[in-house]
């Protein structure tokens, strides 16, 4: 053989080589198990009128638990902000709102529910003895004729 036909067949033997190699590293990626994927909540949602904006701005989250804020301004009433701490399954936020109104620490139980890119909050009956929180999470209601009830996503202000 002459010495270009070896040159011509280490170069294929290398190209093949090489492509062997390529896809042996694709079947080694690591794939989740899961076939669903869950599009991440995190970011800010707001809703409000003229005059009336509450937010709640989701800044962490790992795997079913979440934290972040969430503000209620309203305008010439009392207003309050504080923290947000829960989890989101199955398209449900719940978690415990702890906030500070007229120099009292409170946590209240809050309940949102996703629809599209927005939360609409949820409402029903409370029991004030151990904080404020709902007696029925079963009974919960979800109403979006309220713009102070639709969250939708957009940027914080």
């Amino acid at each position: 053989m002459k010495t270009s036909q070896i040159t011509v067949i280490i170069i294929v033997l290398i190209l093949l080589g090489i492509f062997f190699f390529s896809l042996s590293k694709k079947d080694n990626e690591v794939v989740p198990l899961s076939l669903e994927q869950v599009p991440s909540i995190l970011g800010c949602y707001i809703a409000g009128t003229a005059k009336d904006v509450y937010t709640l701005n989701i800044q962490s989250e790992t795997g079913e638990n979440v934290l972040g804020t969430l503000a209620f301004k309203k305008f010439e009433k009392d207003s309050s902000s504080g923290t947000f701490s829960g989890t989101y399954n199955n398209g449900i936020l719940l978690g415990d709102y702890a906030f500070q109104s007229e120099g009292t620490d409170s946590v209240m139980q809050v309940v949102f529910k996703k629809t599209g890119d927005n939360f609409i909050r949820g409402y029903g009956n409370v029991d004030y003895t151990n904080g404020i929180r709902f007696t029925d999470l079963n009974n919960i209601t979800y109403d979006s004729s309220s713009s102070l009830a639709v969250f939708k996503k957009g940027l914080c202000p």
